[in-house]
């Protein structure tokens, strides 16, 4: 029975270990949930839009920090980019030097812009921050972009009905119910922390339960997307755990 107990501690405090996470983020309306959605929108055209974001170092040490850009959907012709320190051109995808964070402090300023360039319609976009020495130490937030006369939050996509995935942890298989509403070409697509896709389902029905076996992942933070026309319209945290 001791040899038991003691595997079980030892089990808990790894699994600790292994989901223990050093960053937090905030931003002008308080804490931001680690894989959560924030819209920003604008009926005109030609507009630059900011989101401005703290990173800050919940850690009891000093820590090296870089951030990656994904790119989930994006309008043909628009430009998502990021700055942090530095102001980098759309095509940097993971800031080239990190940024150093003192232990119990925040690190301001950090924006994920969006240029529509003239083309209306909604990007996401996912901004992923990880630590140098340890990449699997993450947390991120994705940003719905939203340009354009007559396309309103309501608008910006087709009216599908998703729920969240479930179970979530999970272990061996995860589901998700839909209703497309007369939308087709839908996928359900899991993505890794570094935005890699590890696994894909077309959507044959267009209302009832989907699911993936995930027994061959191994533990750690993903992202879904449930993605109908090839436009994100759900993008949430799912955490594997065997």
């Amino acid at each position: 029975m001791k040899k038991i107990l003691l595997f079980s501690f030892l089990t808990y405090f790894i699994s600790l270990g292994l989901f223990a996470q050093s960053l937090e983020l905030h931003n002008a309306y308080g804490p931001v949930a680690n894989g959560d959605t924030i819209v920003m929108a604008t009926t005109l055209l030609h507009q630059t839009q900011v989101m401005q974001i703290d990173v800050k170092n919940i850690s009891s040490s000093d820590v090296n920090v870089k951030v990656k850009k994904t790119e989930l959907s994006m309008v043909s012709g628009s430009d998502a980019y990021f700055c942090w320190a530095s102001c980098y051109a759309p095509s940097i995808f993971i800031s080239p030097d990190p940024l150093t964070i003192s232990a119990n402090t925040s690190a301001p300023n950090f924006t994920g812009d969006y240029e529509d360039n003239g083309n209306a319609g909604t990007s996401w976009a996912r901004y992923t921050f990880f630590l140098e020495s340890k990449p699997s130490d993450t947390v991120c937030f994705v940003i719905k972009y939203i340009a354009g006369s007559g396309v309103g939050i309501d608008d910006a996509s087709p009216k599908v009905e998703v729920s969240n995935i479930f179970p979530n942890p999970a272990s061996n298989k995860v589901s998700i119910n839909y209703d497309l509403n007369g939308a087709n070409n839908a996928q359900l697509e899991i993505r890794n922390i570094l935005g890699a896709v590890v696994k894909s389902v077309e959507i044959i029905n267009t209302n009832g339960q989907v699911s993936i076996d995930v027994s061959d992942l191994t533990n750690g933070v993903y992202f879904y997307s449930f993605m109908v026309n090839n436009e994100a319209v759900k993008t949430t945290k799912l955490v594997i755990q065997h």
